[in-house]
């Protein structure tokens, strides 16, 4: 750099201090000089000593690596493109016809597919039953990680009433309706889900009835077994009738039970326990696609989802066998699986059994359930003997099964939801002839294009239909 030249040279070399400076080609030594602001010259400085890099400022050049950049850029994104469409296009199954929310839960079950099922096989070969769980429920709450605050008009507190953990929501003074109450009591196979994630259909139920809602909490399975959680229940209902209402400003006389899939069960295993009491606690159970027995997995529903939603990870009879055995305490095992999907946990004899054929007879289903295109009565297999051995005791048990409770006069009147697309579309339809053939008052609403968990869908038609009909029979009957 001489007399103040500051030109640049776009070439840079290995660089060395001397005395002087005279550009030099790429991979020569240079000198150069450093100059103080006076402009003389001091000492030159040792060198140091740089390889070159070659870079060059040309445009030419530039523009050449940022188009191959770009276009490398762009093929590796076509390429991973056309990888995920080809994997959606092998693992996609397509949902029939007629179901409600179809381009929603077409995603949201392949979604659950891939991690619950495929994933969720992996985990449990790697480590067991119990890892599988925990990956299910961790898949469950992904969802609200992020929950919005409750509504200004409604108190939302998690309390312990009997030594029982409750999610308790009282509606405001403005938005207080009612002084009834509902006890609800979630889904998820006792096994998975927790009250939180019924925020969204509490607070709406509270918007349109105005009266408290307390959720049970109750401790899943596998950590607790039967009968851990029924024991629960009713230790919250009885300590809210005899002493805890006062707390809410509730009329103890006016308490509903509701619950979902597992929920449902043990709303209606509650309701008969109180019952074969004497305590008439609860005035209605609302039961939406309950579980009310587990003797038959080749029931006319179970066959419709074998024939036409067959893999899916809307639940599915792999899943309840497994809900099952975690519940009841049983070996949980692929091979205990599969003979429980195949009816195998039922001896010929019991199956056979004046008892249980009538109280299964697929012949009390409505006619369009018993197409040919969509059921076929099957012959009872041959039983696992020790599996049924364990198995039979259990399910005949009506705080299990309350399916099989021999009298059900004096019970609550009941509402019962039932969806088409639902394999325990059947046993909530046999739950109704019984309660009605004993005098029970028993009002069905069956959703055909429903799925089993629609409760739990936002923004869904069906859903907001559900939840127009249950306020009804509540605003009605409570």
């Amino acid at each position: 750099m001489d007399n103040g030249d500051t030109s640049v040279h776009a070439t840079l070399i290995r660089i060395s201090a001397f005395d002087g400076f005279q550009p030099l080609p790429l991979g020569a030594l240079c000198r150069g000089t450093a100059i103080r602001p006076s402009g003389k010259s001091i000492s030159a400085i040792p060198a140091i000593r740089f390889s070159a890099v070659g870079l060059n400022t040309d445009a030419q050049t530039f523009g050449e690596w940022f188009l191959l950049l770009t276009g490398m850029s762009i093929a590796v994104f076509l390429i991973l493109t056309a990888f995920f469409l080809v994997l959606i296009s092998v693992l996609h199954i397509p949902l029939p016809d007629g179901i409600c929310d179809r381009h929603k839960i077409q995603l949201l079950e392949f979604l659950l597919r891939v991690s619950n099922e495929y994933l969720g096989d992996l985990v449990e070969t790697i480590f067991g039953p119990a890892g599988r769980n925990h990956l299910t429920r961790f898949l469950v709450a992904l969802p609200y990680l992020f929950q919005s605050k409750p509504p200004k008009w409604c108190t939302v507190n998690n309390e312990t009433i009997a030594g029982v953990k409750c999610r308790v929501y009282v509606p405001s003074k403005e938005m207080r309706k009612s002084n009834a109450a509902i006890v609800f009591i979630h889904g998820g196979g006792w096994c998975i889900m927790r009250p939180k994630y019924y925020d969204g259909a509490m607070f709406t139920f509270i918007a349109r009835l105005g009266m408290p809602i307390i959720s049970i909490d109750y401790q899943l399975s596998p950590e607790v077994q039967y009968p851990v959680a029924v024991e629960e229940c009713e230790a919250v209902v009885k300590a809210l009738y005899n002493e805890k209402y006062t707390d809410y400003g509730i009329d103890r006389e006016r308490i509903a039970v509701m619950g979902d899939s597992a929920g449902g069960n043990l709303s209606a295993v509650l309701a008969q326990r109180l019952r074969r009491q004497n305590l008439s606690i609860v005035k209605r159970q609302i039961l939406v696609y309950p579980v009310v027995h587990g003797f038959d997995f080749q029931s006319p529903s179970y066959q419709f989802y074998y024939r036409h939603y067959n893999g899916t990870a809307l639940l599915n009879p792999h899943s309840m066998a497994r809900f099952y055995l975690l519940y009841l305490g049983l070996p949980l095992t692929r091979e205990n699986i599969q003979k429980v999907m195949q009816n195998k946990h039922i001896s010929r004899e019991v199956r056979n059994s004046p008892k249980i054929v009538e109280l299964l007879n697929h012949n009390q289903l409505p006619e369009e359930f018993l197409q040919k295109e969509d059921y076929e009565p099957l012959e009872a297999p041959e039983a696992d003997k020790e599996l049924s051995k364990r198995f039979e005791k259990l399910l005949e048990d009506p705080n299990i099964s309350p399916l099989v409770e021999k009298e059900l006069s004096g019970l609550a009147p009941a509402m019962i939801l039932t969806c088409g697309f639902d394999i325990l579309r059947d046993e909530g339809i046999l739950y109704v002839r019984k309660l009605r053939k004993h005098g029970v008052s028993t009002q069905w609403n069956h959703y055909p294009a429903a799925f089993h968990g629609v409760l739990n869908m936002p923004s869904s038609s069906q859903r907001k239909q559900i939840f127009d009909d249950i306020t009804a029979y509540i605003k009605q009957n409570l």
